[in-house]
């Protein structure tokens, strides 16, 4: 097997351990709260050890700092919305509702920087809302859940647009690591807020020993490990080839659903109807852009 072929199968590997991260905010047992607490908090210290290892210099300047951590708020916020959307309705809706990310993408990112909107990202926009109609209309009895992972896409996609103002300004290493860090923080300080709103207990933020095990796979496995593989990849490949294999997350993360889950994951005709044309944007969005490009 030549390189090349060696790194497709790395990157699609890479994507299917991202769509088992919905997986395993179910398999945990710990409120959403205590995932993203636990999940930042192994993350951030799993890349500091490597930063460290790699003497790659924490020196930042103070008005960046405050503008990483800040991100990390919003990114805190995201994963509690995008694991709260599975456990209040299923890891197939909370995947698809994430997957309009791009929708949500491709309207704020002209908005915010001022920018032209491109034709073609209004067609596919069309598509998406179509969609989630689709969706809202045959899963409605997942209204929560639905709602909740739509927020989860806006505040993704609020964190894609805020980081590529800062894309190649410094290492994305040190990036990361200060987002991990603030989003950590952001849950920790939130805390005695979660706790009553959420009416959370003790049991609810005390990982249980299998608990331990998943959470060390979310944070350093779905994290850390994927993260700089992808820094790797995008070394060897064009970000297009990347971000369009990315774009399968939903779909791996789905068949994983179905096959550990089960029944519990089998939804309706009209889902997976809305599903398919949200996904259908995703797959075209890349192939559009580098057509108009």
């Amino acid at each position: 097997m030549n390189s090349l072929a060696k790194d497709y199968l790395k990157l699609h590997f890479i994507v299917l351990i991202f769509g088992f991260t919905a997986i395993l905010g179910q398999l945990i047992q710990v409120s959403s709260v205590g995932v993203v607490f636990y999940r930042t908090l192994i993350a951030s210290i799993g890349l500091g050890l490597i930063l460290k290892l790699r003497k790659i210099s924490f020196a930042i300047e103070r008005k960046r700092l405050f503008y990483l951590l800040g991100i990390g708020i919003i990114m805190a916020i995201h994963w509690l919305c995008f694991f709260g959307s599975a456990r209040l309705s299923t890891i197939s809706i909370s995947l698809v509702t994430f997957s309009t990310t791009s929708f949500f993408t491709s309207w704020l990112d002209p908005l915010i920087n001022r920018k032209k909107v491109k034709i073609s990202e209004v067609f596919l926009g069309l598509l998406v809302v179509v969609g989630i109609y689709f969706v809202f209309k045959f899963e409605f009895h997942y209204l929560s859940g639905i709602a909740i992972g739509l927020v989860a896409a806006v505040l993704s996609s609020f964190y894609s647009i805020l980081n590529g103002r800062i894309a190649g300004e410094m290492d994305s290493r040190v990036i990361n690591f200060y987002e991990l860090g603030g989003a950590f923080l952001t849950i920790l300080l939130l805390l005695p807020v979660f706790i009553p709103l959420f009416e959370l207990s003790v049991p609810d933020l005390l990982p249980s020993g299998s608990d331990v095990f998943w959470l060390f796979v979310l944070g350093v496995a779905c994290t850390v490990f994927p993260y700089l593989e992808l820094i790797d990849l995008f070394r060897k490949m064009s970000v297009f080839t990347v971000n369009l294999s990315i774009n399968m997350e939903p779909i791996y993360g789905i068949l994983l659903a179905w096959l550990i889950f089960g029944e519990k994951e089998k939804m309706s005709v009209g889902f997976y109807l809305g599903g398919g044309l949200i996904i259908l944007s995703l797959v075209l969005h890349p192939f559009l852009n580098k057509k108009s490009s």
